[in-house]
């Protein structure tokens, strides 16, 4: 399936519908039709970056977090048993995490953190070096706008199209009014002199 940017459908706005959007509002109309429509293209990403002053930054192309993890070793003591227990520990899980890796492409060893999500960004208790985010994300250009494909080409451009056209009568039907309202008061000025 071949995607496009979701900039593409200005072009069918006019060869469809015979309408030359506004530059300026046609990108917002366009992600408001797109997020109407309700088709998400994702996949899953991996992220990795530093947490600063307690923030990480998202990529603007993040859907739902599938983890978030530090690369240590996630290996707790469970007996009091032994001294030596801990190291044991870490290196099964360490063995653990080397057969995942060989089967999935995504598995990313490490511990769990606990953040908490808001504007695009995650906020952690403390700072973190390295904290790797799995994500499924959209395709966006370069631009960072999503993209998408033929049918939503179309639906996106009758949409900008029809929102172009019921402003455009609003604005007419407003100035009618307006004019007839002044027209009115002119006839009755005139039947009062």
């Amino acid at each position: 399936m071949e995607l496009f940017s979701i900039n593409s459908a200005y072009g069918l706005c006019e060869d469809f519908y015979g309408i030359t959007p506004n530059e300026t509002t046609f990108e917002d109309l366009a992600l408001d039709a797109w997020g109407r429509i309700g088709t998400r293209h994702t996949r899953l990403y991996r992220f990795v970056g530093n947490v600063e002053d307690g923030v990480l930054k998202l990529p603007c192309n993040v859907d739902e977090i599938e983890s978030v993890h530090i690369p240590v070793a996630d290996a707790q003591v469970t007996s009091a048993l032994s001294d030596n227990y801990w190291t044991d520990n870490i290196w099964v899980e360490r063995y653990i995490d080397s057969r995942k890796r060989l089967e999935d492409p995504y598995w990313s060893p490490g511990k769990l953190v606990k953040y908490d999500e808001g504007n695009q960004e995650l906020y952690f208790s403390r700072n973190y070096p390295k904290v790797m985010v799995v994500y499924h994300g959209y395709f966006v250009d370069d631009d960072g706008l999503p993209l998408i494909n033929e049918k939503e080409q179309r639906a996106i451009a009758a949409f900008v199209a029809y929102a172009t056209l019921y402003k455009e009568n609003l604005k007419r039907v407003n100035v009618d009014k307006y004019n007839f309202k002044y027209n009115i008061q002119m006839l009755q000025s005139v039947k009062e002199d």
